[in-house]
């Protein structure tokens, strides 16, 4: 069974917690599981994305979406691989993070489906839907972008957009940990 799954929503959402609940769930069925997440920060394309996101160094919105859609790249190649030795493939973010965030900063959606139009298409993205004021409780250290609950709101509404336009699974991340998980095997 060759299964490329995708959880998408905003910072803070539960996709990490639910990407590991769902690859346990995977291996517990004996099936073999890659658990990855975007950006690839340990490489070199993620480490200048984690320094812009950090504040250390500031890049134009521009820039950074190309930075990620080069991480996805090199992320993409690991993919591939691990679907060819028929594993299922669970990843926390895609490039429809890149749509989102990027659109929230300015930068046109059609150039960034352009840069993005080579990234291989998962076979269903879990978009797990929290409103941006629960996720600002979630987390006491925040990022660039995890501090700001304006610019929180408008990657909330492209996600709404973007859900509609390419037909992701719309989890209610607000309900308990366990609910969400059942929510999200029911579709396997």
């Amino acid at each position: 069974m060759q299964r490329f799954i995708v959880f998408e929503g905003i910072d803070a959402s539960g996709k990490e917690t639910q990407a590991k609940l769902l690859s346990s769930f995977f291996t517990k069925k004996g099936f073999e599981v890659l658990l990855t997440h975007e950006p690839i920060y340990e490489e070199p394309i993620g480490k200048v994305i984690k320094s812009n996101l950090e504040k250390k160094i500031s890049l134009s919105s521009e820039t950074v979406a190309m930075l990620y859609a080069a991480d996805r790249y090199e992320h993409y190649l690991k993919i591939k691989k691990a679907l060819e030795e028929n594993k299922i493939v669970i990843s926390d973010r895609y490039k429809y993070s890149n749509m989102a965030y990027q659109g929230a900063n300015g930068v046109d959606p059609k150039w960034i489906e352009e840069i993005e139009k080579f990234s291989l298409d998962p076979d269903i993205v879990f978009y797990i839907r929290v409103k941006p004021e629960s996720t600002m409780k979630r987390r006491k250290e925040k990022d660039l972008y995890e501090e700001n609950l304006e610019f929180q709101k408008k990657v909330f509404d492209i996600y709404e957009e973007l859900s509609k336009k390419y037909k992701f699974i719309a989890i209610d991340g607000e309900k308990s940990i366990e609910e969400i998980h059942r929510d999200i095997i029911n579709y396997f």
